[in-house]
Order: C-alpha cells, then sequence, then structure tokens
C-alpha cells in the first residue's frame, strides 16, 4: 500500500516515514521551511524513502498519483506564534485541508490528521477540581473527547486546528471518507529540532545539556502535561491504516491520543529528570505573567482510543527522556552548532515550554 506523509520532513513526519518504510511504500512531501528538516530529508533519503518538495497551500504540487491515505502532518505547530500574524495559521492549518479532503473524495483514499489539544478551551479544561502542590498541580478528572468546545480562549492556533477538525469530520460524514482525526497532547522524542514551542521536552533536554538558560512561564512551573513519545505514536498509526484496511470501523473516529497520567508531569519535575539524567543544572527564572490560551494541567484520557486499537503508551518518561539524551550524545557536534550557547541570539524567546 502506497501513502502519504505531508510535513513528512518533519519531527512526526519522518519519525512516521522511517517506522512506516518496512511496510507501506512511502512518499513524503515537504516544503522544507521548518529548521532541521533538511537534516531529516537527508537521513530519510538514506532509507531509500521517497521525497518530494511541495507545499499543502498549493493544490497542484500535490503527487498526481493515487496513495491508500495520507498522513497529515503538515502544520504550523506554535500556539505562541499567531498572535503576530494571526492569518497565518489559518493559511496553513485550516485552509489546504481543503485540496487535502478534494484529494480523499476523488480517489478514495484514507486521512489520518494531527490535531491538537488546544483544541479544548481554557474554560473548559479547567472547569473540574485543580489542586495546587509543592511541585505541580493536579486534576483527577482527564480530559476525553466530551469536553466542551465551545469558548475563546484556546488560542489561534487551537482555532485554525479545531476548524480543520471539524471540517474533516463533516466531508467524511458526507462523502464516505475514511477519517480519524487524533488530538494529540505533547509530542517528544529524537529528531525533534526547531524551536520550543514545537517540542519543549527536547528542548528542555537540549538546554540542559548545552546548559542553555530556561523560563517557567506562568504557573511557577507547575503546568502539567502528558507526554506521547513517538514510537508510541508510531504504532498507533500503524494500527489505524491496517484498521482502515479491514473494513470493519465505521467512520469519521475522534481520539484525544496523549501518554495519559502514565506520563504526566510538570516542568519542575522535569527539570528534576534532565538534571538527574544529564547531570547538568541550568538557570531557571520564573515568570508569573501567564499567557493567554495555557492550560495549568492538561491531561488526556485515552480510554476511547484503548478500546478502539488496544493500544497504550509503552514509553515511559524515564526512558522517553533518556532516548531523547542519547540522541544529543551521538549528534551532539551537530546540535551543539545549532544550539550551543553561542548560536542563540535571544534566550527569552524560544525557551519556553509549550503544549
Amino acid at each position: 500500500m502506497k501513502i502519504l506523509i505531508t510535513g513528512g520532513a518533519g519531527f512526526v513526519g519522518a519519525n512516521l516515514a522511517s517506522y512506516l518504510s518496512s511496510q507501506f511504500e512511502v512518499v513524503v512531501m515537504d516544503n522544507f521551511v521548518r529548521r532541521g528538516s533538511e537534516k531529516n530529508v537527508e537521513w530519510l533519503e538514506g532509507q531509500g524513502i521517497e521525497v518530494r518538495h511541495g507545499d499543502i497551500r498549493n493544490r497542484e504540487d500535490f503527487p498526481k498519483e493515487s496513495f491508500f491515505a495520507i498522513l497529515e502532518c503538515a502544520a504550523q505547530p506554535s500556539a505562541i506564534d499567531g498572535y503576530n500574524n494571526p492569518s497565518y495559521d489559518f493559511t496553513n492549518n485550516t485552509v489546504p485541508l481543503v485540496h487535502i479532503l478534494d484529494i480523499c473524495k476523488e480517489t478514495g483514499a484514507g486521512l489520518i490528521f494531527w490535531s491538537t489539544n488546544k483544541v479544548y478551551p481554557v474554560s473548559a479544561v479547567h472547569d473540574r477540581h485543580i489542586a495546587e502542590y509543592h511541585d505541580r498541580y493536579v486534576s483527577h478528572t482527564h480530559i476525553d473527547e466530551k469536553c466542551p468546545l465551545d469558548g475563546g480562549d484556546r488560542s489561534l492556533y487551537g482555532a485554525s486546528k479545531i476548524m480543520a477538525d471539524l471540517m474533516i469530520q463533516e466531508w467524511a460524514s458526507s462523502f464516505g471518507i475514511k477519517a480519524i482525526v487524533n488530538r494529540f497532547s505533547c509530542l517528544a522524542g529524537p529528531r525533534q529540532w526547531g524551536k520550543v514551542e514545537q517540542g519543549w521536552v527536547t528542548w528542555w533536554m537540549l538546554a540542559h545539556h548545552f546548559k542553555l538558560p530556561l523560563s517557567y512561564i506562568g504557573f511557577k512551573g507547575k503546568q502539567v502535561r502528558d507526554v506521547l513519545f513517538i514510537s508510541d505514536l508510531c504504532r498507533l498509526i500503524e494500527m489505524q491504516l491496517y484498521g482502515m484496511e479491514d473494513g470493519q470501523r465505521t467512520y469519521p473516529e475522534v481520539f484525544n491520543v496523549g501518554g495519559g497520567g502514565f506520563n504526566s508531569m510538570s516542568l519542575i519535575e522535569a527539570t528534576k529528570m534532565c538534571q538527574k539524567i544529564t547531570g547538568n543544572e541550568t538557570a531557571i527564572d520564573t515568570v508569573l505573567e501567564e499567557r493567554r490560551a495555557d492550560f495549568s494541567v492538561y491531561v488526556s484520557n485515552t480510554s476511547k482510543v484503548q478500546n478502539a486499537y488496544n493500544w497504550y503508551p509503552l514509553v515511559d518518561l524515564k526512558e522517553g527522556f533518556s532516548e531523547i539524551y542519547n540522541w544529543i550524545l551521538e549528534n551532539e557536534e551537530m546540535l551543539g552548532q545549532m544550539y550551543a550557547p553561542e548560536q542563540v541570539v535571544d534566550n527569552s524567546i524560544p525557551l519556553r515550554a509549550n503544549g
């Protein structure tokens, strides 16, 4: 079976392409504008994976052949940047879905879409008992797919993603498209490049290794997220692809996907883990002002996807952080050229946590 991975030179897309290439004929499409994508291209081509230049905003850039499924990993992934250029989120995350849905409708291709926990407004996520402890916030009610979607405090990024999310569901219902929407929490793992708002876990480890300064932005470092590591994500997508083939499922499917309570942690706890693994400490300041549309605690309730695919995360926090650190050590010279202190001009901008 032949699959197309859009945004395939990014962190998720490249890891997926590598993982799935032993079972599927994989074509990667990317516009290569994101930092680090050129290094992933070299890595993918070294495995014999076909990589093509294309931008999902241009219908004519899409390959002309048919595919069993399209994995839509291309996006502007930051909830921070959107306020500086509001239209950019929508022209990258929402409008291009029309091209992909047209292709799926015309060719019968299935679709797996990377949505986000940011589709849920802060007011809805915080509308439950949340307790503050010494090193974290705690809510014993994790977020499932029934969490209300109404509200204007999800960020412009979140708005662009929920618009795409709902559009996919409507098209799938109307035209019989095998579509899956995965609302992911924090994703992490080796080969995660770029800026911290695209992957704070890897940044936290990089900062400790290279002794770069960090900041707790709001919540005194007690904000909590659940973390899903890339190998567990790849296993789920593999299961979802084979589920499309067996013809026994009803679409569209919508899932909250993350590490769950099993893999939840605060920034303070992440700092302690990085210190233990690297043996290094780095300067961390605390900014009391909270950012707009930021959660104090978000942990995914993954019961629905677990029941649907008999899937659950296998990689725990210690193993996942250690895998990232081993990748840093193996690529220290290259990463040092990108992230060593003298290469980071303004540490206050990139080194923040998000998710």
